[in-house]
């Protein structure tokens, strides 16, 4: 299940008890190790938790499927963070590539979905190209994980023909650098081949010199998006992916000043909200075109009735919402607005959440 299919699936869900744990996971082994002591722990709250709040009848169910998790959950598959998702009628398990400010045990009428969103928001296809002179492979990325390598009549690419089989034009500098350009200019081709009419944008994984050089010759630069300098000592398909990853979360970063930017811009037109009050309205509206919000924004809030909210210290208790950004997110994407988490909003008016309206 997708993505987008799974945040579905969650926010149509009508159990009375949804329970959602969220831990932060490592990658590699043996910092991995921890994670499985971390979702324990989580297991044992959420319990208890359980068995204090509600009648053990209606959670039995729950309860049992937290039991099985420590031997469903295979931590040497874990990315940036984990979250589980378990009542009734659902158990969904979702990796993210995104770190998570909500971790914890979150139980309620409703599942904490706001890592999903964040996903979905920052949802970022891309490709992945080693390239050295001695071959190019070509993979197909999404956020943090690489899902495919590329084969067909482009890639891979073996070693590089162009080369001198004269001794005396091999010490030709000029020469040689011709042939490089050759190759590079070839590769060129077949990556524009490789990923036409895609819109995505690679990035290479390759030495300064080569980066510069195959920019040079390129017909389309704009389909490379940066460059990572090239280890040959870690070239393995999960090390390529990690290294790309931490290199387009660096542009995302970026691209957060234009969301600022177009926030700014809307507040001279009257067009930004910052009250959750208002903003819960202009979302169940359809109004809602960018909501951001800061990542270590966390507000419990119980919905009085269809248009009201109000405002509540803890989420625990009927018809709480333990995090009202899950919901406030939820009802931007469904109604075809744009949700981002930022680590910090610069502009100090628009902290920690502003909603910026259609009308």
């Amino acid at each position: 299940m997708d993505v987008k299919q799974l945040l579905q699936t969650l926010n149509n869900t009508t159990d009375d008890v949804c329970v959602t744990l969220s831990l932060n996971t490592h990658r590699t082994h043996p910092e991995n190790l921890t994670d499985a002591i971390k979702l324990k722990n989580m297991v044992a709250e959420a319990k208890a938790r359980l068995q204090d709040d509600y009648e053990k009848r209606a959670v039995s169910g729950i309860v049992d499927a937290l039991d099985q998790l420590e031997e469903e959950v295979d931590i040497n598959q874990n990315l940036k963070s984990l979250h589980v998702f378990i009542s009734g009628s659902v158990k969904e398990l979702f990796r993210s590539s995104w770190p998570t400010n909500q971790e914890g045990v979150h139980i309620g009428d409703a599942f904490a979905v706001r890592p999903l969103i964040k996903e979905l928001g920052r949802q970022t296809a891309y490709r992945i190209m080693l390239l050295s002179q001695s071959g190019v492979r070509l993979f197909r990325a999404t956020n943090s994980k690489i899902e495919a390598e590329i084969t067909d009549d482009n890639f891979p690419i073996s070693e590089s023909p162009f080369y001198t089989t004269s001794s005396d034009r091999g010490s030709d500098s000029k020469h040689v650098d011709d042939l490089v350009r050759e190759f590079l200019n070839r590769t060129d081709k077949a990556l524009s081949d490789a990923v036409f009419g895609e819109g995505v944008k690679t990035v290479v994984i390759c030495t300064e010199d080569n980066y510069s050089r195959l920019l040079q010759v390129a017909d389309n630069p704009s389909l490379y998006w940066g460059y990572v300098p090239v280890d040959y000592n870690n070239v393995d398909e999960h090390q390529l992916e990690a290294q790309a990853w931490a290199f387009v979360q660096e542009q995302l970063e970026i691209e957060n000043e234009d969301y600022f930017s177009e926030l700014d811009d809307a507040v001279g037109q009257g067009l930004v909200l910052t009250d959750i009050q208002e903003i819960y309205q202009a979302c169940l509206d359809g109004r809602g075109d960018l909501l951001v919000m800061e990542e270590g924004f966390r507000q419990s809030a119980r919905i009085a009735d269809d248009r009201q909210l109000e405002i509540v210290d803890e989420g625990a208790g009927a018809d709480i919402v333990d995090d009202i950004s899950s919901l406030l997110a939820s009802l931007v994407y469904e109604k075809g607005g744009r949700c981002i988490f930022v680590s910090r909003n610069p502009n100090p008016d628009l902290r920690p959440i502003a909603l910026k309206a259609r009308y």
